[in-house]
C-alpha cells in the first residue's frame, strides 16, 4: 500500500497564505494521512497549537477528526482541501457553535456508541439558559459550548485539567463574569468569583478539595444556567441542605419572604460568599442575622434570643459532661460507653437543634434542647458515678497505705535499734 504523499513546505506555506483565521481544528498527529494535521504541525504558532492540543482531546480519542467540525477534505494535497465545495467552514461563527456541537451531542443514537449514560439534552437546555436566549437575540458575547469546554484539547469533566472540573468551574465562569469591562453592558456584579473564593463552599472545593461541596453550576445549572428566583432559592440550597430547607418551607419566614420578594436563604446566609455558620448568628449579638428584620424588643427578637440561650445551655451541659468524663478517665476508670453516648447521641442532637432553628419555632427548639440536655445529663450522671467510685477506691487505698507506712517506720526503728546493739556489742 502506498503511503499518502507528505505535503511540501511550499504547499504548507500556500495553505498558510490562504488561511483566514488561526483557530483551525485538527486531530491527532498520529493520523499520517490527515493533511490538516500534517500541515499545521509544521506551521508556526499559533497555527500549530491545535495539533498539540488535540493529542489529549476526548473527541480525537473517540475518532472525531478536523473535518467533522470544520469540513473540508483532509486527504487533498492542495488548496482544494479548504474549498467551500468540499464543505470547508473554517472557524464556525459564534452563533452556530451550539448547533454544531449539538449535531453529535443531541443525537442519542450517535452518542450511545460511546457511552449510553451521556446526556443528550444539553443543546435543548442551552436554549433555555440566559446565554442561549441572549445568543438567539444576537448577543455575540455570551458563552457557548467552547467558552466553557474549550475548542481543542477538550477533556472529560472528571479530569483535573478540564475547564469544567469542579475545582476549575469558578475560574471558567469567572473568565467572563469577573471581567468588569466585558460585563459592563449587562449591569450585573462582577465580584461573584472573588466572593465565592472567600466562602465556606469555596474553601471546601478549592482548598480542601471536597468536591461534594457546590460550585457555580451546582446552584445555577450548567447548560441550562439560570439564576434562581427569590422564591426558589431554598429549593436550590435544599439539594444539599435538605433538612434545613424542609423546615424553612414550614416556617413563618417562607410566607413573609415570598410576600416581600425577599430571597430565601440568602437573607441570612448570603449567596456567593456564604460563611461557616455559628450560633452567634442567632440571638441579639452583633453577629446576629435576625436584627435587620427583628429589632430589639420585638417578638421575633425575643424568640431568637430564647433559642440562642437554649442552645448555649445545651453546649454548657455537654462541656460539663466532657470534663467529668475526662476526670474519670485520668483516674484510670473505664468510661468508653459514656464517651460513645456523648459522641453518638448528644452531639448529633446539638446538630439537630441548630437545624431546627430554620423552623423559627421556639418550642420545637426548646424541646430538642431538652432531649439533648437529658441525654447529656445521663452521660454525666454515669461519669459522676464512675468518678465517685474512683475517688472511693482512692480513699479506701489510703488505709492500707497508711498501715504500710507505719509498719515501714516501725521496721526502720527496729533496724536502727538492732544496729545500735550490734555496735555496742562489738565495742
Amino acid at each position: 500500500m502506498l503511503r499518502a504523499r507528505r505535503p511540501t513546505a511550499l504547499a504548507c506555506m500556500a495553505l498558510l497564505a490562504a488561511f483566514v483565521h488561526p483557530r483551525v481544528a485538527c486531530r491527532s498527529a498520529a493520523a499520517a494521512d490527515d493533511t490538516c494535521v500534517l500541515c499545521h504541525s509544521e506551521l508556526p504558532e499559533p497555527l500549530n497549537a491545535p495539533v498539540e492540543a488535540m493529542r489529549h482531546d476526548i473527541h480525537a480519542q473517540k475518532g472525531v477528526t478536523c473535518v467533522d467540525c470544520h469540513g473540508g477534505d483532509a486527504t487533498a494535497m492542495d488548496m482544494t482541501a479548504m474549498s467551500p465545495e468540499k464543505g470547508f467552514r473554517g472557524r464556525p461563527p459564534h452563533g452556530e457553535i451550539p448547533g454544531l456541537c449539538g449535531r453529535c451531542h443531541a443525537d442519542g443514537a450517535y452518542m450511545r456508541r460511546f457511552d449510553p449514560r451521556l446526556p443528550t439534552d444539553q443543546l435543548q437546555q442551552y436554549w433555555t439558559s440566559v446565554h442561549g436566549q441572549r445568543l438567539q437575540l444576537g448577543d455575540q458575547k455570551v458563552a457557548t459550548c467552547v467558552s466553557c469546554h474549550g475548542a481543542h484539547g477538550v477533556l472529560p469533566p472528571d479530569q483535573g485539567g478540564s475547564r469544567v472540573f469542579p475545582a476549575n468551574v469558578s475560574a471558567t465562569c469567572g473568565g467572563c463574569h469577573s471581567n468588569a469591562g466585558y460585563m459592563t453592558e449587562y449591569g450585573i456584579p462582577t465580584d461573584q468569583e472573588a466572593r465565592y473564593r472567600r466562602s465556606v463552599h469555596g474553601d471546601l472545593v478549592l482548598v480542601q478539595r471536597d468536591f461534594s461541596a457546590p460550585t457555580c453550576n451546582d446552584c445555577h445549572g450548567n447548560h441550562g444556567a439560570f439564576p434562581p428566583g427569590a422564591s426558589s432559592i431554598a429549593q436550590v440550597c435544599g439539594v444539599c441542605h435538605a433538612n434545613n430547607a424542609a423546615l424553612f418551607m414550614k416556617s413563618p419566614h417562607r410566607q413573609a419572604f415570598d410576600e416581600r420578594g425577599l430571597p430565601e436563604c440568602v437573607m441570612c446566609h448570603s449567596n456567593h460568599d456564604i460563611q461557616r455558620t455559628s450560633d452567634a448568628m442567632l440571638g441579639g449579638g452583633t453577629d446576629a442575622v435576625c436584627a435587620p428584620c427583628h429589632p430589639s424588643g420585638s417578638a421575633g427578637h425575643e424568640a431568637a434570643v430564647t433559642m440562642h440561650d437554649a442552645i448555649d445551655h445545651l453546649k454548657m451541659v455537654m462541656a460539663h459532661t466532657e470534663q467529668t468524663l475526662a476526670s474519670a478517665k485520668r483516674m484510670g476508670m473505664e468510661v468508653s460507653e459514656e464517651e460513645y453516648a456523648l459522641r453518638e447521641t448528644v452531639r448529633p442532637q446539638l446538630i439537630m437543634v441548630r437545624t431546627q432553628t430554620h423552623l423559627a419555632d421556639t418550642k420545637s427548639v426548646i424541646d430538642a434542647v431538652t432531649t439533648g440536655v437529658n441525654a447529656a445529663a445521663a452521660s454525666d450522671a454515669a461519669a459522676q458515678a464512675t468518678l465517685t467510685e474512683a475517688q472511693a477506691r482512692r480513699r479506701n487505698l489510703l488505709v492500707p497505705l497508711a498501715l504500710i507506712a507505719v509498719l515501714m517506720i516501725l521496721l526502720g526503728a527496729k533496724l536502727r535499734q538492732l544496729e545500735g546493739r550490734g555496735r555496742r556489742k562489738d565495742g
